[in-house]
């Protein structure tokens, strides 16, 4: 059986009423910085696909994100100087990324280590203290990997996603990337189970990001910032 492509728009948003009380399900996320080191790096592009609790897509949100400085290594992640002129600060995206994030388990390739750690470094300096969230239910696609499928070492996410026959074409882009781990995730799921990828099975702790706000920030898409 070849490589099954997971189809998907370029980096976009779509709408959706959001309620701020706690919900179900899972919000898989992906960022691209400008190096590695969260507190001294920048995130330059965040992508989050919102999953319900049976798996299926209900949501999706990708923005550029204006670093104040250089976006780092152009021929990595694609992103230069022009495209994020006119993006929003990260400070302008928080509330509505917060609201998308709260009560749902947070998912990603090495999501622990990087994407939250990023996250977390972005809402302490937008916001203080008070803006970062507490522990949070996550789910680590890498460690899955690792400790689950026999895939040792790096475990990268092409490996992973090589392992369930899945591809993608925009590597390296944060909607993309976080659109093909949701697949890894449900297709994780369903061959090893709740327990084995540590869920809770009542789903009874939920937490929630502060300063979450259902209103949808303006965005700037790869996309736009090509065309534009």
């Amino acid at each position: 059986m070849g490589p099954h492509a997971v189809s998907h728009p370029r980096s976009t948003v779509v709408a959706v009423d959001h309620r701020l009380e706690l919900r179900p399900g899972f919000a898989v996320v992906d960022v691209e910085t400008t190096g590695f080191a969260p507190e001294e790096e920048r995130i330059i592009e965040v992508g989050v696909v919102v999953l319900d609790g049976e798996g299926q897509e209900v949501d999706s949100f990708c923005t550029l994100v204006d670093p104040g400085r250089d976006t780092g290594p152009t021929h990595i992640h694609g992103i230069t100087a022009s495209m994020v002129s006119g993006a929003p600060t990260f400070s302008g995206i928080r509330p509505y990324l917060a609201g998308l994030l709260s009560g749902r388990v947070v998912v990603g390739h090495n999501v622990d280590r990087f994407d939250l750690a990023f996250l977390r470094a972005e809402c302490r300096r937008s916001g203080g203290e008070q803006a970062v969230p507490g522990p949070l239910s996550t789910v680590d696609t890498l460690r899955v990997a690792q400790h689950h499928l026999g895939l040792r070492g790096r475990a990268t996410l092409v490996d992973c996603c090589a392992h369930y026959g899945l591809s993608w074409d925009d590597h390296h882009s944060a909607l993309g990337d976080a659109r093909v781990t949701a697949a890894l995730f449900v297709a994780m799921r369903g061959q090893l189970g709740d327990q084995l990828l540590g869920l809770d099975p009542d789903r009874s702790w939920r937490p929630t990001w502060p300063g979450a706000s259902d209103v949808a920030p303006v965005v700037r898409a790869r996309a736009d910032a090509l065309t534009g």
